[in-house]
């Protein structure tokens, strides 16, 4: 959308104070979460020298949603745009020296998500699951059988008739991951504390941004601002359609000891809560229940929904589902000892729908992020609706952004499915909820 700069690029720090706001930038982004900092890194990547300003509220990147984050990555997607994006995600995890630069530590363990049923019907869900995944090209995800889970997992007990693994699948460092985007970049500058950032308009398109610190002259804005999406781009006229879910998570320090440290990330049977490693002793637990608020403007503090039965609702949930009883296993008060307990907003697109025979829309939930230019206000470009996966999906995300900042073909066609106005794409509906 813009001619590579003829100058040279800032010269400074990369991390400055509000009161230190730049006069202009080429490209400036609102949000420093994984969304805006990886766009920042593919944008310079693909056009070296651009002047790129990152605006973040907070005292430090990724201290939104991603703090609630179970910060795992997989790549068993049905649907072929979120399988491509989380492949190409997944390859810069483990190869971070290609992408992010010598010396690059995410803290990645590859240690697999395991999806398990209890009972027929659900075994045949999985089995269906994998044929598909097959058919689309990951051949690496498996099916295990009654027989195959007892010999990996004997640990899982008697009660799993089968199994879905991703051996691909794992969890890294977010925070490292945010920093390492922002600290392979020469040219941009991350500004943090920046409050009541409101897009400025003139002749249909983007001027500039005025913050309560001062006002920045730029030809283009990227919102990237997770739950606050929706506020900032009113500020620019726009709706854009996002709703925003709150989200629980917890870690406590203890973990039993018939569940391994070198175990996969384990998604149970619906309502699907799941639960991983961590650290060396503990483990982290999350999952969606009851009637899930959904909400055009999000309060914040996002721990203004914290539940305090969160924690003892997902062990006694999981201690259910595979047996444990009083004591043993999900059902050992130890695990609920010196908890964290943690919220966070997952953000989807609200324009998504099927529609009928009778030309009727049914609304449904999707797993596809917006990323895209918003029509008819030039210079303005949106990466929304991550829906908690904004961590595992970020770097394929900014390459998906970099190319409509930059009017350049997409990196795969495929990506065209995350585009604002596609209301429809098969196998998206569905996910952890």
């Amino acid at each position: 959308m813009f001619g590579l700069p003829g100058r040279m690029a800032m010269i400074g720090r990369r991390f400055i104070e509000a009161n230190e706001l730049p006069a202009r930038a080429d490209v400036a982004i609102i949000g420093g979460g994984p969304a805006g900092a990886a766009a920042a890194w593919a944008i310079e990547r693909a056009a070296p020298g651009t002047q790129i300003v990152l605006l973040e509220q907070s005292g430090s990147l990724g201290a939104g949603a991603s703090l609630a984050s179970l910060e795992n990555f997989r790549t068993c997607w049905p649907a072929p745009c979120l399988a491509r994006m989380m492949q190409r995600s997944v390859s810069a995890f483990l190869n971070p020296a290609a992408d992010l630069g010598e010396n690059t530590a995410l803290g990645v363990r590859q240690q697999g998500y395991l999806y398990v049923a209890f009972d027929e019907k659900g075994a045949q869900t999985l089995r269906r699951d994998v044929l598909h995944l097959h058919n689309i090209g990951l051949s690496h995800v498996e099916y295990l059988d009654m027989g195959e889970v007892a010999y990996r997992y004997p640990w899982l007990g008697e009660r799993v008739m089968a199994a879905k693994f991703d051996p691909l699948a794992g969890w890294l460092d977010s925070h490292a991951l945010i920093y390492a985007f922002a600290n392979c970049t020469r040219a941009a500058r991350f500004v943090l504390g920046v409050r009541g950032a409101c897009i400025r308009l003139a002749g249909g398109r983007v001027a500039g941004i005025i913050t309560d610190s001062g006002a920045i002259d730029t030809p283009n804005v990227v919102i990237a601002a997770g739950a606050n999406a929706r506020q900032v781009g009113r500020s620019a006229g726009i709706e854009i359609p996002v709703e925003a879910r709150p989200r629980q998570s917890f870690t406590t320090p203890w973990r039993h000891a018939a569940f391994p440290e070198d175990a996969p990330c384990i998604i149970s049977a619906a309502p699907f809560p799941h639960v991983r490693p961590e650290a060396r002793t503990g483990a982290i637990f999350g999952w969606e229940y009851g009637g899930v608020h959904r909400l055009a403007a999000p309060e914040q503090p996002a721990e203004s929904f914290n539940d305090a039965r969160f924690p003892s609702l997902t062990l006694a949930l999981l201690a259910r589902q595979f047996g444990h009883r009083d004591g043993v296993g999900f059902a050992d008060p130890r695990y609920l000892r010196d908890i964290s307990h943690r919220a966070g907003y997952y953000v989807c697109r609200s324009n998504a729908y099927t529609t009928l025979p009778d030309g009727t829309r049914q609304p449904y939930e999707s797993q596809r992020a917006i990323i895209d230019a918003w029509p008819g206000v030039y210079g303005l470009f949106l990466s929304v609706a991550h829906v908690g996966h904004g961590v595992m999906s970020s770097p394929a995300a900014g390459e998906i952004l970099a190319a409509k900042v930059l009017g350049r073909a997409l990196p795969d066609p495929v990506y065209a499915d995350f585009g604002l106005n596609v209301p429809y794409v098969e196998y998206d509906a569905g996910g952890l909820h």
